[in-house]
């Protein structure tokens, strides 16, 4: 019960923070795994990559301390412990590869299905989500997800699996919105320097709606006379 009323604050958190923010790489979720990539469709994308999530401090918002995930291959992380202007933008990502309609509700449903299941502090586990969101991101509307086929493929050692599995589940997914996705761009144009920093989403649990919330508040009442009764 503590559980849903945090995750309603932290997603009114996120809700009420500035457009600008100053982002600062505090570290990796887990070991950073080494990806090879078979084909993509965006520009200058290397053929290897490190995949893992970002622990990030917004520095001078509301937000915090987050995890974030890359949304933009071409381009490196700025390094650990510097900082680097973010604008928080609904248009993802007009500086790169746009997303297009189909890949942003891919990319909610690859969070949706397997995100509250995710350790972000097990290297492969980490590995295959971060592929998984390349995936959502980067294929053919019209194409399965997979990334063992398409315009974008990738393998990893003890991730791919792993990768493809993520993306089933989202793709079978046909629940309600889990997550709330943010997302942020960095400041500058297309032509900006390879390390100063990769496009980023992260995500805030779905705020309950007003009878949930009110059900939450019901539930602690009731528990708190059968305390006051016990007590008696």
């Amino acid at each position: 019960m503590r559980n849903l009323l945090t995750a309603a604050v932290i997603a009114a958190g996120f809700a009420t923070t500035s457009d600008a923010a100053v982002l600062r790489l505090d570290g990796y979720t887990s070991s950073v795994q080494s990806v090879s990539i078979g084909s993509s469709p965006v520009a200058n994308t290397p053929g290897t990559v490190g995949a893992t999530g970002f622990n990030l401090t917004d520095t001078t918002g509301d937000m915090g301390s987050f995890v974030g995930w890359c949304l933009d291959i071409a381009h490196y992380m700025m390094n650990k412990g510097a900082s680097q202007n973010y604008t928080q933008t609904n248009d993802p990502f007009s500086n790169s590869f746009g997303l297009t309609a189909i890949a942003r509700d891919r990319l909610q449903s690859v969070f949706d299905a397997n995100y509250d299941r995710i350790d972000t502090t097990n290297g492969d586990q980490a590995a295959a989500f971060q592929m998984a969101l390349w995936e959502a991101a980067y294929e053919d509307d019209n194409a399965a997800l997979s990334v063992s086929s398409g315009l974008f493929k990738a393998t990893s050692s003890g991730s791919t699996t792993l990768a493809n599995r993520y993306l089933m589940a989202a793709s079978g997914y046909s629940g309600d919105a889990v997550w709330k996705l943010s997302f942020f761009e960095v400041d500058g144009d297309a032509n900006r320097g390879r390390y100063t920093g990769q496009n980023l989403v992260t995500v805030s649990p779905v705020p309950l709606p007003a009878a949930g919330m009110l059900l939450v508040t019901g539930l602690f009442g009731m528990g708190a006379i059968t305390r006051r009764r016990r007590k008696a």
